[in-house]
């Protein structure tokens, strides 16, 4: 198999991070795809991954499986220890209930706000939008305060144990870092969540 990788892209990032943590990063044959330098449009690549999307993971079979959530889900199937996704029924959706927050009410936004804003992805998106920069910023800010909220009563972001919502939270929040978002600076819940979690080598 083969993994296609962007650096310092937050879903392959993402990636990166589950198979660290599972002990596997260096086992599994990876390709570099340059996003700045629109790589992932080529033809070659978009015959693995039609949509443009890295990361992309295909298979010995010549199977192409995109979307990090669903890569991960291979390799934890593929690779069931350490558990990163629950080990039972309530706690399998439990994890992804606050994974999925993670992804789509805050990760979302910080990308819709970075793609719309920031000079670099001019190019990009075209056109980028003023407006709906403001508008993701602020769901941004507002989520990152729910979450902060959410861990005055708890270790990890679901269930009692690190996960793949741990992970996808320490994505999302070293992805804001480029628009200069860093809310763990007013959110004390928040800051002691990503201390601890920073310590971890497989988040290195």
């Amino acid at each position: 198999m083969k993994l296609y990788v962007a650096d310092k892209a937050p879903n392959p990032d993402r990636v990166r991070y589950f198979l660290q943590e599972k002990g596997i990063w260096d086992k599994v044959e990876r390709e570099e795809i340059s996003i700045m330098k629109k790589e992932h449009k080529e033809a070659e690549y978009r015959a693995i991954s039609p949509l443009s999307q890295v990361p992309a993971l295909v298979l010995d079979d010549g199977t192409a499986i995109t979307e990090s959530r669903a890569i991960c889900t291979y390799f934890e199937a593929t690779n069931p220890e350490p558990n990163l996704m629950g080990a039972t029924p309530k706690e399998r959706a439990v994890i992804e209930m606050w994974d999925r927050r993670m992804e789509l009410t805050y990760l979302l936004p910080v990308a819709h706000w970075f793609r719309n804003a920031h000079p670099a992805m001019a190019e990009l998106e075209k056109p980028q939008s003023a407006e709906w920069a403001e508008i993701s910023s602020g769901r941004a800010r507002k989520m990152a305060e729910f979450i902060d909220l959410h861990l005055k009563s708890t270790t990890y972001v679901a269930a009692d144990r690190f996960s793949i919502a741990d992970i996808t939270l320490f994505v999302a929040l070293g992805f804001g870092r480029i628009m200069k978002f860093k809310p763990w600076e007013d959110l004390p819940n928040l800051a002691h969540w990503r201390d601890r979690i920073s310590e971890r080598p497989g988040l290195q």
